[in-house]
């Protein structure tokens, strides 16, 4: 293909799989429209309901997911502007993730060499993944994992919830690879959590990198399809079984042992530049022991928990929310969300709010993550939405 028929197959996948919108438990759905396209005949299905494709012999898995965060499934009215594909606002746009998708179709068309996995329930926490790392024998078998999530154009990200899942080099050196093709990649440290941090006890590299899309689980999401293009493109000539592999999975580092270590708040690591805001930090003195850390942390969570359950809010876990899968009980038999009924969910002990809990109340975020965690998941037109805010807001000493 030459260069306007590459982009107009990447566009119109795109387009082909954002017609609908899929929420947790519909994903088959979006597999049969992957298959129409015409790439493969079929994909294999795991124990767990994910899909995935091998190609070659090769120690890298590509993912993405095939939920999209939505309540129930809707057809999608596109709206093109330029490069950019939004919807007419009555729906959100899926791009989270088929654009990720995407970006896996191409590379399967061309035939790159890797493990291909397509997971479900990514939206409400990380299902399919989880259930992937825990079960099958990963460790040893692949030195990275590169999920194809992330909002905007220039994220490698090396830490999810505050925890680094991704060295420093193998960010650097896969930036430096991709931005051969007219892309502005870096290493980010602000990673929120996606499929690839259920595999950091067994896989050492774990990244997401960003994939064009913006203010995803809202009405306004839209998605960059000049970047998705230009990054599916440059995914083909990366030396993908050649990137470093330097982080130990044995040992656990969160971002903000660097306190411990540089008390100006801003430094310089490695020929990257770094800022450090201490009005954005999680400390209000400038002693910042692991005593403080772990009171901290305590003060927080006995706040959270605390408000919530004056509210009613049941907040499940993980481990009980994947246990519940196979029932699929947390949508009705229509792909309904379980209606609040006075703050609570009515037949059901599953939360919308869950995976808030599950993926951010365990370790130190910023402010500035949180705000990320606000556009990413909570929709402030909604009561319940602004009061899990508020909550979250006045739980963290900024």
């Amino acid at each position: 293909m030459n260069s306007k028929e590459s982009y107009n197959f990447i566009k119109s996948t795109f387009l082909k799989l954002t017609q609908k919108t899929y929420p947790y438990g519909f994903e088959d759905g979006l597999v049969k429209e992957m298959t129409n396209i015409g790439i493969f005949k079929d994909l294999t299905r795991d124990d767990h309901g994910n899909y995935f494709l091998k190609i070659g012999q090769s120690r890298t898995i590509f993912a993405s997911h095939l939920d999209t965060a939505c309540k129930s499934q809707t057809n999608v009215n596109h709206v093109i502007e330029g490069s950019i594909i939004r919807t007419d606002k009555t729906t959100i746009l899926g791009a989270d993730d088929k654009a990720g998708v995407t970006v896996m179709l191409w590379m399967i068309k061309h035939q790159i060499p890797g493990l291909y996995y397509f997971f479900i329930g990514e939206e409400v926490g990380c299902i399919g993944s989880g259930l992937a790392a825990k079960f099958y024998e990963t460790k040893g078998h692949f030195d990275r994992i590169i999920s194809f999530d992330r909002r905007g154009t220039n994220s490698i990200i090396t830490h999810q919830s505050s925890m680094r899942t991704c060295s420093d080099d193998f960010a650097k050196e896969l930036a430096s690879q991709l931005n051969t093709y007219r892309l502005c990649f870096k290493p980010d440290n602000t990673g929120v959590y996606t499929d690839s941090a259920e595999f950091t006890s067994v896989i050492p590299e774990c990244t997401n990198i960003s994939v064009g899309y913006y203010q995803e689980h809202t009405f306004n999401e839209h998605q960059d399809i000049e970047h998705l293009y230009k990054l599916s493109q440059a995914c083909l000539q990366v030396e993908w079984e050649k990137l470093p592999t330097k982080r130990d999975t044995s040992k656990v580092e969160s971002k903000w042992d660097k306190w411990d270590k540089y008390d100006t708040g801003n430094y310089e690591s490695d020929g990257w530049d770094e800022s450090w805001n201490r009005s954005y930090g999680q400390f209000t003195t400038t002693s910042s022991s692991r005593s403080n850390h772990t009171n901290w942390n305590t003060r927080r969570d006995a706040r959270w928990d605390r408000s919530i359950s004056d509210d009613g809010y049941d907040f499940g876990t993980k481990k009980r929310r994947r246990r519940n899968k196979k029932s699929r009980t947390f949508y009705d038999n229509g792909g309904e969300l379980k209606s609040f009924d006075n703050h609570s969910l009515s037949n059901s002990s599953e939360s919308k709010y869950d995976n808030l809990k599950d993926k951010f109340f365990s370790s130190y975020i910023s402010r500035e993550e949180l705000e990320i965690i606000k556009d990413q998941y909570l929709d402030m037109s909604d009561e319940e939405d602004r009061s899990v805010y508020n909550i979250l807001l006045e739980s963290y000493p900024f």
